[in-house]
């Protein structure tokens, strides 16, 4: 596992719970706008002061298209209409002669947006309608599974702002309520924005089309009907919120025109309140369109000079995609690696490790196994170096191994410990700190500090798309990982897993027999969230 394993875990001193001061929202750079975000957000949530709002009113609301995710070269859900109009073209021979059908099954999406909302809405009735509300659920999942950019050849669900994200969760852990409001289909988007977002489909407001109640084979359904419902775009996004939230948001972000109204709407109530326009104008890494600032005005979601103007006007935020973000989409290669450094113990760890590793998984099945996503291992130093000079990284640390005995190190393994949170606890077994293992960290350190850098964000790190957002605690331990952990406070462990503190109290009360290992490998890892090591980059062949 980790040097920490589990960062959120809370870090305990004296017997007192702490909790260390963070840089939030890493893959945004210094400047205004990061700025404005985290200063609105510390006084709307600090006790005392005379902008605290209370966790029930600490509500924001996120346009979807071009605020969360990439929109160009057309919006998403136009796409899955375009391969429902294939899928359905053999029930339907005059859409070859029909527009704007004809022009879809030719591919040919920039004629069907010049046919305006009629065309749209036209195409929507045709593909989105005539199913159960459970069967266009699955036409949806299905889709979105596989479904990927034109451009970036990835999926759509990658195409997400890694910058929002971090907005997105630091808002979340600061007791706010977070919802999506998008003029995109409120049906298409709710099977996979908790996966992708973690914003539950009940958290979603957008666009429908009109349902009705019937039975079918005894069962009780919901079929989609051809008939507009709502159109969840300019001011009706305020009518959205007010039918489906019931509070006005303290909170708004969007990036167009038809996000105005939204902002609008925030802004004009006592109190607090905080208003983002993302403004695309980063060609290089995703598209750059306005038509704001003399960039080129797209057939969807525009952002004009009007808008820009009166976001200044009004004090509300606007972040430059080229200027503010660092990093735009997860996927994306980091300049920057998160690396840990580590021993692989020995047969006679690994049997004691897996050992207590079997007995806590039988006491809480909810913890992990030490398998091989979860290799026990000691690790040396975790750091943040220069994506470039990963190679560089390799020989450096291979110096080292090379002039070390490391495999024939004896380390003394002498007692249990566990990171308390709550009522769990992540246990470990502790070895000593020989002179060896102390030089050896301190070699491994000089030699790789030529190549290292201050701090990362999440796109340093191995991340799921379940889970692209890395703790801030965790980005600042291995930012501090020397000194804070070296040296003197260096404490070489092996984790061993997750259990209940009742059974991790007992394990810790009874006698520990010491043993003694030695390290049977060296590897670097790149971490991943919870400061697990993730992904195997570079073993290294030691000498006996």
């Amino acid at each position: 596992m980790c040097a920490v394993p589990l960062t959120r875990l809370r870090k305990i001193s004296g017997g007192r719970s702490i909790m260390p001061v963070l840089e939030p929202l890493p893959s945004w750079n210094d400047g205004p706008a990061k700025q404005s975000i985290i200063a609105f957000v510390e006084k709307v949530t600090k006790p005392g002061s005379p902008d605290f709002v209370p966790v029930s009113e600490r509500i924001a609301t996120f346009d979807n298209d071009g605020t969360l995710w990439c929109e160009q070269p057309v919006p998403v859900q136009l796409y899955f209409a375009l391969d429902r109009v294939k899928a359905l073209a053999p029930q339907h021979p005059e859409w070859n002669t029909t527009e704007p059908f004809a022009s879809l099954l030719k591919g040919d999406l920039q004629t069907t947006l010049a046919g305006g909302d009629h065309a749209l809405i036209e195409v929507v009735m045709a593909t989105h309608a005539g199913m159960t509300t459970a069967e266009f659920e699955q036409i949806v999942k299905d889709w979105i599974a596989t479904a990927k950019h034109p451009k970036t050849g990835q999926l759509f669900t990658d195409m997400v702002y890694q910058p929002m994200l971090e907005v997105r969760s630091y808002l979340r852990a600061n007791g706010f309520t977070n919802f999506i409001v998008s003029g995109g289909g409120i049906e298409f988007m709710r099977p996979w924005t908790e996966r992708v977002y973690g914003i539950p489909p009940e958290q979603v407001v957008g666009s429908s089309i009109k349902t009705k109640f019937e039975m079918r084979d005894g069962k009780p359904v919901l079929v989609r009907l051809p008939e507009l419902n709502f159109i969840d775009d300019k001011s009706d996004k305020a009518v959205g919120i007010n039918q489906h939230i019931g509070r006005r948001p303290i909170a708004a972000f969007g990036n167009s025109n038809g996000d105005k109204e939204m902002l609008e709407y925030t802004q004009g109530d006592g109190g607090a309140r905080f208003m983002l326009l993302v403004f695309h104008d980063d060609a290089a890494r995703e598209y750059a369109y306005g038509s704001a600032m003399g960039l080129p005005d797209p057939k969807l979601g525009a952002f004009t000079q009007a808008l820009y103007d009166q976001a200044k006007k009004e004090g509300w935020t606007v972040a430059s995609m080229k200027n503010d973000w660092s990093q735009v989409f997860p996927f994306e290669q980091s300049p920057v690696t998160a690396i840990d450094i580590l021993l692989e113990p020995d047969a006679t760890m690994l049997r004691r490790a897996e050992a207590a590793n079997a007995s806590q998984l039988k006491i809480f099945p909810q913890g992990f196994a030490l398998d091989a996503t979860h290799r026990p291992h000691v690790t040396m130093i975790q750091r943040f170096v220069r994506t470039a000079d990963l190679d560089k990284v390799y020989d450096a640390a291979n110096k080292v191994f090379a002039r070390a005995n490391v495999t024939g190190m004896k380390l003394e393994a002498f007692k249990y410990y566990y990171i308390p949170s709550k009522e769990l606890g992540l246990s470990g077994i502790v070895a000593k700190p020989t002179p060896e293992l102390l030089k050896l960290q301190a070699d491994l350190i000089a030699a790789v500090a030529p190549f290292t850098v201050p701090s990362g964000n999440s796109g340093a790190f191995v991340t799921t798309p379940d889970d692209r957002v890395i703790d801030p605690l965790l980005i600042e331990y291995v930012s501090t990982f020397v000194p804070k952990a070296s040296g003197e406070h260096f404490g070489p462990h092996v984790t061993t897993g997750l259990a209940p503190r009742t059974y991790l109290d007992k394990l810790l009360a009874e006698p520990f027999e010491p043993f003694t290992f030695s390290p049977a490998g060296a590897a670097v890892y790149q971490l991943g969230q919870f400061g697990t090591a993730a992904k195997k980059l570079k073993e290294f062949d030691l000498k006996p």
